[in-house]
Order: C-alpha cells, then sequence, then structure tokens
C-alpha cells in the first residue's frame, strides 16, 4: 500500500506567466500614477509658476492637475483590478 505524499505542486511555467502579467500590470499601473504624481508635484513649484497658472477648465492648471490625482488613482485601481482577473 503507497503512503500519502501530499498535494502535488501545480506546474510553474503556467502559474509563473499568469503571476508575471500581474507584476508587469502593477507595476506598470504604479508607474503611470507616480509618473503623475510627480509630474504635478513638481509643476506646483515656483519654477514652473507660469506653466501652472495657465487657464485650463476655468481654473490654473496645477489646481485642475492637483484635484485630479484622486480619481486618476482611482481609474488606475479600476484598471488594476480588472486586468487582474
Amino acid at each position: 500500500m503507497a503512503e500519502y505524499e501530499g498535494p502535488r505542486p501545480a506546474q510553474s511555467s503556467v502559474d509563473d506567466a499568469g503571476y508575471r502579467k500581474k507584476l508587469i500590470v502593477g507595476f506598470g499601473l504604479f508607474a503611470v500614477f507616480f509618473l503623475f504624481y510627480m509630474g504635478t508635484a513638481i509643476l506646483q513649484t515656483p519654477a514652473f509658476k507660469s506653466t501652472a497658472s495657465i487657464p485650463c477648465l476655468g481654473m490654473p492648471l496645477g489646481l485642475l492637475l492637483s484635484m485630479a490625482i484622486f480619481p486618476v488613482s482611482w481609474l488606475l485601481i479600476i484598471i488594476f483590478f480588472i486586468k487582474s482577473r
């Protein structure tokens, strides 16, 4: 009578491909958010005062981008959850 050996490991090539895809999507979305956030923060500095004060949709561009940080992050989170299924 054979002894119980425990669960067998799954095929790693199939698991690794899915994991790599999720890793690339996650880090890619993080890079997009990080670049947007840092670009907005840099735009708020005194060196870029003239660019930040350009009118856009009835308000200065710097203010508009600052207010867009949360909606952009929510959009990227939604994309992350859709892509990681």
